[in-house]
């Protein structure tokens, strides 16, 4: 009887599950023992919280501290739920529900006094000051770990300047406290979204540290496709490596429908062709959420180098596609944080490309769907709200690009498809 499916795609890892991110992990927990408050930024579905999961386990702290945060409170808050809150105060009753229970288990008698003042007085700034320097002189500290830190952005209670000028002055100023948020923004993209409610004062920000989250390393890849044990042989491993540009989300969702095409007995490029449609499948809504994290600057660079990618993807078909009016060093601020991510990468030539073939199947498909002649190119920037970054030139040679991958894209991504699967298929020979 085959095993059991090995790989996990569609929720967070937990920590028995993980595997990888261990510079990431010595990191966090060092910046955490200095006192500093992190903002682990990440793409979608690169891992953030399974990382906060990781830092929220007892055991998996002591495996890699030993004793050192014995005494802090860890408390992890997931900001989706909070979005039915009427009260700021309701947003502290839930994140300081941890040292709550720690004071309720008498493990810290001396602070229930303060923790009373704090919620009779709706915890308020000045309140939850004594009470997080309370905490300090006890000897404990409650590391705050916010999940999905974007979607206050959006939360009529908590996107207020109060809200986050408390967050800012508390963190800087409470040794009792330290954040670690996870967000899909970097920290100058967050300071400029809030800056409408903080037009003069200090950025909100700016007391958070940095980490971005990349690829997972190629051993790390190699090491979570081992789990398919005598499944895989090196061309399924490139299978995966090629449509997931090491993405861990898409690298356990590559395995996982490649260990379903096994299991069903397919062979050759049969077995890859629905092995890659059925990624396609699954991850169409994590593309189209990507997409629309990403600002309009990085979606037009991450498109010009796609559509000067997309002509080698079909062997036999060559296409040529104009040259685009810009070069594309001109976009090298918003490719080089694209290549932090991993989205990206320079090949030996030194030129641009996606990494990540399945979301060049992805943007085919929605380039196929929406844009047929030049003018529906115009017609689809202003629906992605990108028309006002092109010049006239750009917006041309740009629309005569599209229509040309598109009128070779006789099924839309299906011919991508195709043509990868018997390509890879026949490398197996």
């Amino acid at each position: 009887m085959d095993l059991m499916n090995p790989f996990v795609y569609g929720r967070a890892l937990y920590p028995a599950e993980f595997i990888g991110r261990k510079q990431a992990l010595r990191h966090l927990f060092s910046r955490l023992a200095t006192g500093q408050s992190t903002a682990l930024i990440g793409q979608p579905h690169l891992g953030k919280t399974s990382l906060l999961n990781l830092l929220a386990n007892a055991e998996v702290r002591q495996q890699h501290v030993g004793s050192h945060f014995a005494q802090h409170i860890f408390s992890f808050v997931d900001a989706h739920p909070l979005r039915s809150i009427d009260t700021q105060a309701a947003f502290w009753d839930r994140a300081l529900r941890a040292p709550e229970d720690a004071i309720a288990a008498g493990r810290l008698p001396q602070m229930a006094g303060l923790y009373e003042v704090a919620r009779a007085n709706n915890f308020g700034t000045f309140v939850l000051e004594q009470l997080f320097r309370g905490l300090a002189e006890s000897g404990a500290q409650l590391v705050l770990l916010l999940d999905e830190f974007d979607d206050f952005l959006t939360n009529e209670v908590l996107h207020k300047a109060e809200f986050y000028g408390s967050l800012r002055s508390l963190a800087s100023r409470s040794p009792g406290l330290m954040l670690v948020i996870a967000c899909r923004r970097n920290l100058e993209e967050l300071n400029q979204l809030t800056q409408t409610i903080n037009p003069h004062g200090s950025p909100y920000f700016n007391v958070f540290t940095e980490l971005e989250l990349g690829p997972l390393s190629h051993k790390t890849t190699a090491d979570l496709l081992d789990r398919a044990q005598n499944h895989f042989n090196r061309t399924d491993r490139q299978f995966v490596f090629d449509l997931s540009g090491r993405h861990p989300y898409l690298v356990q969702a590559a395995a996982a429908a490649l260990w379903d095409a096994h299991s069903a007995g397919l062979t050759g490029d049969k077995r890859y062709h629905i092995a890659a449609e059925t990624l396609y499948r699954w991850t169409q809504a994590h593309f189209a959420d990507t997409w629309r994290v990403w600002s309009n600057v990085k979606r037009k660079a991450v498109t010009a180098v796609a559509l000067q990618q997309f002509p080698y993807l079909l062997p036999g078909r060559f296409f040529q596609v104009d040259k685009l009016a810009a070069n594309l060093d001109d976009y090298s601020p918003e490719l080089d944080r694209l290549a932090v991510s991993g989205m990206v990468a320079r090949d030996e030539q030194g030129t641009w490309r996606v990494t990540q073939q399945a979301f060049l199947w992805w943007l085919a498909d929605e380039l196929y769907r929406n844009v047929r002649e030049e003018s529906d190119f115009t017609s689809w920037l202003q629906q992605q709200s990108m028309d006002g970054i092109f010049t006239r030139q750009e917006r041309e040679r740009m629309g005569k690009a599209v229509k040309q991958v598109t009128s070779i894209l006789g099924k839309g991504a299906t011919a991508f498809i195709e043509a990868y699967a018997k390509g890879l298929a026949a490398k197996n020979k």
